[in-house]
């Protein structure tokens, strides 16, 4: 991984990084907080020789400081320690209170420090002297000459009282919460990184077009207000989502110059990608522009279209189908001047249903009544209903769902689309986070920028060669 790709990473993964920070620091004071608290004290014993002259305290300071590091390592001798715990009634045992105490020699001199820890610092400043005490009585026993009259060559003496603080040592509440915010930084940055190398889904624009092996049409915002205004017609919705519609709908007239595109299935690899919602603005937005639109619904599997379009449902498509009304007579009108057709009555074989020449007739009519004929399809992976209808359609449009959608699945409906003999025009990359749909802006596709071109190459001419009156709104040189 690139830096560029890991700043990048990191930016996009900031709140899995931050979580881990807040948690490391959260668990090292939780940690300390709940930790027993262990106190020091320090006591020092003095090592000294006999010496009637000059010659022989040079001698004998040069004796004391060989044999002081020997004398160091018998503050954890078995035969000291058990004599302290005997003086202090202590419940550990020499292996234990050694884990506690310990002895080091002053760089050139012959002075041993003692230390000790325990819980309390009365506790640590008894231990503390009464080691040095014993350590004192331990030389004395080694160094007793045989003549009882003679001076020991060496002496120990405790060099005043044990000095201790109230504060313990142990915990260090600071430096733990600092430690613990660096490894859960450290451990969020990994993970963050690691997450990234196995995310598998549709993070980018560019993963976008290239599973697809197409182009991404537009990038369209995530907004919470969709929830209460999910149609660009309605005044207080989100001007963002409105103007990447009116991109889509500029993109759209450039995707294949040289042929007309009177019917566009909108499809996604999955459910819950935002299809049905996209057709349902892509339809308004075309309406916007003068198009006359027929809106199919023809998702006989979940049909969610005149729910969000606040139409009737009972009768439409298979209502036309099995010839019980016309085109006409099952066409609804929405208030933002588009044509709907509802699913009608669900039938228990949709694909087959989809596949009859019924069908394909009522396309072809749509189509020469109609500007532009959009059908929201099924999503293509599930069923087989998406990739019968791609066969039938001039072209398809896919939406994928930024993070959501799997690269590999996206893959593998536009390979389908492909089999089927259809044609995939591009792809919407719908929910992208405002936090990244800056770096985006509307210069994915074709378009670039926020005009409209006067006429309408791919679909325009759809219009030419038929009565005026029988179009009723279409315009013959009408914009996308």
């Amino acid at each position: 991984m690139e830096i560029r790709q890991f700043f990048t990473t990191i930016a996009r993964r900031w709140k899995f990084v931050v979580a881990f920070f807040v948690v490391g620091i959260f668990l090292a004071a939780w940690l300390s907080a709940g930790a027993t608290p262990v106190y020091s004290a320090s006591s020092r014993v003095f090592i000294s020789t006999q010496a009637s002259n000059s010659a022989e305290a040079y001698q004998a300071g040069t004796f004391s400081a060989l044999r002081v590091t020997s004398y160091a390592g018998l503050a954890n001798d078995d035969s000291v320690l058990t004599k302290v715990i005997s003086r202090l009634g202590l419940s550990e045992t020499p292996d234990e209170l050694s884990k506690n105490v310990s002895a080091t020699v002053n760089t050139s001199t012959v002075v041993i420090g003692i230390t000790a820890k325990a819980g309390t610092p009365d506790q640590a400043r008894l231990i503390a002297e009464t080691v040095a005490d014993e350590m004192t009585n331990l030389v004395a026993r080694l160094e007793r000459p045989q003549d009882p009259a003679a001076q020991p060559p060496v002496l120990a003496r405790v060099v005043g009282k044990a000095s201790f603080s109230s504060s313990p040592i142990s915990p260090n509440i600071p430096l733990n919460v600092v430690v613990g915010g660096i490894l859960g930084l450290l451990i969020g940055l990994a993970g963050a990184v690691t997450r990234e190398l196995l995310d598998t889904s549709v993070n980018s624009a560019e993963e976008a077009a290239e599973s697809a092996s197409s182009t991404v049409l537009v990038t369209v915002p995530k907004d919470s207000t969709l929830q209460k205004h999910p149609l660009i017609s309605d005044p207080q919705g989100s001007r963002e989502i409105a103007e990447a519609f009116r991109v889509l709908r500029t993109n759209l007239q450039f995707v294949n110059v040289d042929a007309e595109m009177r019917c566009i299935v909108v499809s996604s690899a999955l459910a819950n990608e935002g299809k049905t919602m996209t057709a349902a603005n892509l339809s308004v937005s075309l309406a916007q522009n003068g198009v006359s639109v027929l809106l199919v619904d023809c998702d006989f599997r979940n049909p969610q279209m005149p729910a969000l379009l606040g139409l009737e449902q009972s009768v439409g498509l298979s209502t036309v189908l099995l010839g019980r009304a016309t085109l006409s007579e099952a066409v609804q009108t929405h208030t933002s001047g588009i044509s709907f057709l509802a699913t009608g009555r669900v039938p228990p074989n949709p694909a087959e249903v989809l596949q009859t020449q019924a069908m394909r007739d009522l396309l072809t009519s749509a189509s020469q009544a109609y500007d532009v004929v959009l059908i929201d399809a099924p999503p293509l992976l599930p069923v087989a209903d998406a990739a019968i209808l791609a066969s039938q359609a001039d072209c398809v449009v896919m939406v994928a769902a930024h993070g959501r959608t799997r690269r590999e699945q996206l893959r593998l409906a536009s390979e389908r689309v492909e089999l089927a003999g259809g044609h995939v025009a591009g792809v919407i990359l719908n929910l992208v986070p405002k936090r990244r749909f800056g770096a985006y802006g509307y210069g994915y596709g074709y378009g670039y920028g926020y005009g409209e071109l006067p006429t309408t190459p791919s679909i325009a001419n759809a219009g030419k060669g038929r009565d005026k009156k029988a179009r009723g709104r279409r315009r013959e040189n009408s914009n996308i």
